[in-house]
């Protein structure tokens, strides 16, 4: 991981057991890497904590991507030198590409003022990080960048699972990175309503499911995982944190940023991959929810979850990430996910930050700003994104015996 609370996975980790928030007030040059103009009411997001090993890339959603991988294959023992590379794959995407770099090419096309480098015209695409972890890795299996607004980093681990079922991978490194604290981003949000306001404290600005809440905050960062087929991680005495169960895939047309009112897609969603994982809602432990602090959407999830599992869902933990980080764009779902499996091998349920006073439509079990120890046998992780993008997946704890 590489996240506004930490350059690395278990800095990251303890941070948010603990509660605590990574946004802050940030400085013009935070927010933009070229220019002092910085929308009213947008100074303010989750930066992401500096890397503490030297990478000489310029883009810095390569930056984090590189990062949380080389965490990941060092932390699975994943000896690339001896695994067949043609059957290793890297299924990694970002909800918008690099940029920073299109920042540079739009301002050395329009105003002349800077001066690029062959790479930054590459490194806007948004497959700029599969591209550059494939190559840097000599990964020669499937290199994928799949795109879905916030669901991106859940989609990506999905499509990874995929390959490793439909036998193409052995492995793949999976996830996603965002790095959208610039002008362009922070103004659109701005004009669709969806960021925090009202607040003197960023640290408290984002607030699922709370009644006072009024939006997110824009965050940056990155989580990587390695998927791998479970023979061939026992074959050299992996041991895994999680096991992938199943996933599903639905779209939501209300419209361009909200659900549909009666969360009927939704619920369905949540009842097929509960059904194709062949687990039952009394079997969930804890759900990490997509969460953004907005003001129907968090309704409409409460909804969603209460419909599909019924009496279950007054009894399931559930908890939202988004007050800590802020909203990682492109890369929440990777980052989530990573952490409901650290979540299930501590046995702990990350709280929700900044929940004072829950909506009165918001009633179920949000995990309000304390952890709770909680043994987590299975997990249900949703992903929403801009434009009706929705994922759904479930994990089982790992067993070294299994």
């Amino acid at each position: 991981m590489v996240t506004p609370l930490g350059s690395d996975r278990e800095s990251t980790w303890s941070s948010l057991k603990q509660g605590r928030s990574g946004t802050a007030w940030l400085r013009p040059s935070a927010v933009s890497r070229h220019s002092e103009k910085v929308p009213i009411g947008t100074m303010c997001g989750a930066r992401c904590s500096d890397i503490s090993t030297e990478i000489n890339v310029a883009e810095p959603v390569v930056q984090y991507a590189l990062s949380a991988a080389n965490e990941a294959i060092t932390d699975a023992d994943l000896a690339l030198h001896d695994l067949d590379r043609d059957r290793v794959g890297c299924v990694v995407g970002t909800s918008k590409g690099g940029l920073a770099a299109f920042e540079r090419a739009h301002r050395a096309t329009y105003q002349g003022d800077v001066e690029l480098n062959p790479y930054d015209w590459t490194a806007f695409w948004p497959n700029s990080a599969a591209t550059y972890l494939s190559n840097r890795f000599d990964l020669r299996g499937p290199s994928i960048c799949p795109i879905a607004a916030c669901a991106t980093g859940l989609n990506c681990v999905v499509r990874a699972a995929d390959l490793i079922r439909d036998d193409y991978c052995d492995a793949v490194i999976a996830g996603s990175s965002d790095a959208s604290l610039c002008e362009s981003v922070l103004a659109s949000f701005h004009r669709l309503g969806v960021l925090a306001r009202g607040f003197d404290d960023p640290a408290t600005a984002c607030r699922p499911f709370d009644r006072d809440r009024s939006g997110f905050l824009v965050g940056e960062g990155a989580a990587i995982m390695i998927l791998e087929d479970a023979e061939h991680a026992a074959a050299r005495g992996a041991l895994p944190y999680a096991e992938y169960l199943g996933a599903a895939i639905a779209a939501d047309h209300s419209g361009l940023t909200q659900l549909e009112a009666s969360a009927d897609g939704l619920t369905r969603l949540i009842q097929d991959v509960l059904r194709c994982s062949e687990v039952t809602s009394e079997e969930l432990d804890y759900a990490n929810l997509h969460g953004t602090a907005t003001r129907l959407n968090d309704v409409c999830e409460t909804r969603a979850v209460k419909q599909a599992l019924g009496t279950k869902a007054n009894r399931l933990k559930c908890s939202s990430l988004k007050g800590s980080v802020g909203h990682l764009l492109g890369a929440a779902g990777s980052f989530e996910l990573a952490s409901t499996v650290l979540a299930m091998r501590d046995s702990t349920v990350p709280p929700t930050i900044n929940l004072f006073e829950a909506d009165s439509e918001c009633d179920l079990d949000y995990t309000p700003n304390d952890a709770i120890p909680q043994r987590i046998e299975h997990a249900l992780k949703l992903s929403l994104g801009f434009g009706g993008h929705q994922v759904a997946c479930v994990l089982r704890r790992g067993e070294s015996d299994r």
